[in-house]
């Protein structure tokens, strides 16, 4: 078991962490492996050979110390833990209630792509897990592996369960590809809403090498929501700010929830964005879309975590965020989404 000792500065008022464009970074995604049981089409497809291994990932204890660092440092409002597929990390369970134990008030969310939920949504949901996003890019078992090469009963069973075990605002994240799955758009819409499920449909991003082929397949947020306007009455809802997704109380004569579009290519959220980025392998990146990064491995040494150090590291990586990215090379499954 991880074991990091209470801090005696947690009841120093942070200091906020601000990059150069006047946003308040305080959301951090943490990816813990660059591994991944599927092979979706807009990712890696089959064919693709994984990542080289990398020497020198962070370990548990180094994770926990540098989220405890930004927290009390700057101030956190949620961690996402992010992978490859997180699932696959073997002391994910134990990661997540060492967090939970050290950083109490932060949010603790997860994006998984469900498979491995029917065996450890228990364990999460006990561990502290506040919040689950689940990707399903199809309800058709043909044609999810042909998107994802991979059985889809393994997913649903997973969201079955992780309902029953107590996760409450489930959230269903589906890329939307043209000539792939945009004819399903209602049925994965009206199929999430009878089970009281939120669902984001999302824009394809030109990230990594399937950039080319997610700009050939690519379906504009606007085109799913007229979709979803004929046949549901699309309420908008306020959107929160730096919040990705522009939500609204979808009603039909057979189902209502809420359902949302995220547009990073043709309404990016850039200008409210309040998130940075750690990989498995210690890479800081302040934006998606960029291809720069700062490596957070120098900040420790056989003491720990240099304080000092770490503060340099991640304002100049803070610093250098722009505007809007534009270009990322590095592939999706490495950087965590």
């Amino acid at each position: 078991m991880v074991q990091i000792l209470p801090s005696s500065r947690s009841q120093v008022r942070p200091l906020g962490l601000v990059d150069g464009c006047g946003r308040t970074i305080d959301h951090l995604r943490l990816s813990v492996t660059s591994k991944c049981d599927l092979r979706c089409v807009y990712c890696r497809p089959n064919g693709q050979a994984d990542a080289p291994a990398v020497r020198g990932l962070l370990t548990d204890e180094r994770r926990i110390e540098l989220v405890r660092f930004v927290h009390e440092q700057y101030g956190l409002g949620r961690v996402r833990i992010t992978g490859g597929e997180p699932l696959v990390y073997g002391s994910v369970v134990r990661l997540v209630a060492e967090l939970k134990r050290v950083v109490p008030d932060v949010e603790l969310v997860m994006t998984t792509n469900g498979r491995l939920l029917y065996n450890k949504g228990f364990e999460l949901f006990h561990a502290g897990l506040d919040r689950l996003n689940i990707s399903l890019d199809s309800i058709n078992p043909e044609r999810y592996r042909e998107i994802a090469g991979a059985d889809i009963g393994d997913v649903l069973n997973g969201i079955e369960s992780a309902r029953f075990v107590g996760f409450r605002d489930l959230k269903i994240n589906t890329v939307v590809l043209r000539g792939v799955n945009d004819h399903e758009i209602v049925d994965l819409a009206t199929w999430a809403l009878s089970r009281n499920l939120e669902i984001r449909f999302l824009e394809a991003m030109p990230v990594g090498p399937e950039s080319d082929f997610n700009r050939r397949a690519f379906v504009s947020a606007a085109e799913v929501q007229a979709v979803l306007a004929k046949r549901f009455q699309l309420d908008p809802i306020r959107r929160d700010p730096g919040a990705t997704a522009r939500l609204f109380r979808a009603t039909s004569r057979t189902a209502r929830g809420v359902v949302g579009v995220i547009a990073p290519v043709t309404d990016p959220f850039c200008a409210t964005c309040r998130r940075m980025r750690l990989t498995a392998e210690g890479m800081l990146y302040p934006c998606l879309l960029d291809d720069r990064s700062v490596d957070m491995r120098p900040a420790f040494g056989d003491a720990g975590l240099s304080p000092t150090r770490a503060d340099a590291l991640i304002r100049s990586a803070v610093a250098a965020k722009g505007l809007r990215g534009v270009t990322q090379a590095t592939p999706m499954v490495r950087l965590g989404g």
